[in-house]
């Protein structure tokens, strides 16, 4: 019974699909009071023939209204005029209906224009034969007066309910975006950069590989070429996916991981010592995981483009910052400066994410610094 009940009340028709059917319906019930209550007898013909047309534009309301409504109120007026009140139930729905889409669902302007016609139009019944000015004025006056109170309620209602609902789907799209920009981030600062170690320690075992072991070189070259290639297809997927991550769902590094980190750049061929400074404390995750992709990406450079050179991280924790260094004295190279991709960029967007400083550049004497600044307060 509950599961009906649930079931019952999440159901909710497609608008158009509802009107068409109302509108539907509404057209056969005229047809049936007209020819067999005998609610029209002294002009049964023309009343059949001016209902449909009064009952099926129900259904396409929502996309003319002011049309609708328009000539939902010439055809009824026409018939006032010239034959009197068929007095028939359908006709009468339909004409609240398209008066309702009238004031609900158009702009100012199309209001203002459509219920000057409306009123115009029944201030006209008055020269036909069945013209009658007494019942016409007060009617005349009341549709605008009610019509303008149904906008200002009812319009407005759903126009909030439209805003809340361009906003569901702005909170949804913000949501995609947050978990592509995640996915690329990860891709990049931890993808790559094993990938990036795999090919600096194959070229660099191929480099120093003597002739005699050609076979052992040609598979060392093949490693370091497929590498090569995947790096660049990274990098285009990254920039299919480009933009800032929210807080990631799963564990992630932190500066405790550091130590490990700095083992893996050492044993891929860079010496890298690690220095930490301050109290050590827990930071909040967001903190931690910014910090140590900066060290990563920063190390990861540093393998690419330093050469033959040593590095140098500095950890220090603040009393309401926390502070990175990350130097090497390589001699780099042009691409060093634009950080080869996204590791730079990447680098600067954790750090503004935060209200954080950043600054990456040559040092004077040879070498490349990277410094971040990181509040945590």
């Amino acid at each position: 019974m509950r599961t009906g009940l649930a079931r019952l009340s999440r159901f909710r028709p497609d608008p158009l699909t509802l009107d068409r059917t109302l509108a539907a319906l509404l057209t056969v019930g005229a047809e049936l009071q007209v020819w067999l209550a005998g609610s029209a007898d002294h002009h049964r013909v023309v009343a059949a023939l001016v209902a449909p047309p009064i009952t099926a534009s129900i259904a396409v309301r929502r996309r003319y209204p002011t049309l609708v409504a328009v000539g939902v109120s010439a055809l009824t007026a026409f018939e006032l005029a010239f034959w009197g009140d068929p007095q028939i139930v359908a006709d009468a729905v339909a004409d609240f209906c398209a008066l309702y889409a009238l004031a609900v669902w158009t702009p100012p302007r199309r209001f203002a224009l459509g219920t000057a016609l409306i009123v115009s139009v029944d201030l006209a019944t008055t020269a036909g034969p069945k013209g009658n000015l007494h019942n016409t004025v007060p009617f005349a006056i009341v549709t605008p007066v009610v019509m303008l109170l149904v906008r200002r309620v009812i319009g407005g209602r759903e126009q909030r309910a439209q805003l809340a609902e361009r906003e569901r789907d702005l909170a949804a799209r913000e949501a995609v975006v947050e978990e592509r920009a995640r996915i690329a981030r990860e891709l990049h600062d931890e993808i790559a950069h094993n990938v990036s170690m795999m090919v600096i320690q194959a070229g660099a075992e191929r480099r120093v590989l003597d002739d005699a072991r050609g076979s052992t070189r040609e598979v060392l070259e093949t490693i370091e070429r497929s590498g090569r290639g995947a790096l660049i297809e990274m990098r285009r997927l990254v920039g299919m996916l480009r933009s800032d991550p929210g807080d990631p769902l799963a564990p992630q590094p932190g500066l405790s991981d550091l130590p490990m980190l700095v083992t893996q750049v050492r044993e891929a061929g860079l010496p890298v010592e690690l220095t930490v400074e301050g109290e050590q404390r827990e930071l909040p995750v967001g903190i931690e995981l910014s910090a140590y992709r900066i060290v990563q990406e920063a190390l990861t450079n540093a393998l690419k483009h330093a050469g033959d050179a040593h590095a140098h991280v500095h950890v220090h924790y603040g009393p309401e910052s926390l502070e990175l260094e990350i130097t090497d004295d390589g001699a780099g190279g042009p691409v060093r400066a634009s950080g080869g991709g996204h590791g730079l960029v990447g680098m600067r967007e954790r750090v503004a994410l935060y209200g954080g400083r950043f600054q990456a550049s040559r040092k004077p004497g040879g070498g490349f610094v990277v410094r971040a600044l990181l509040p945590i307060r």
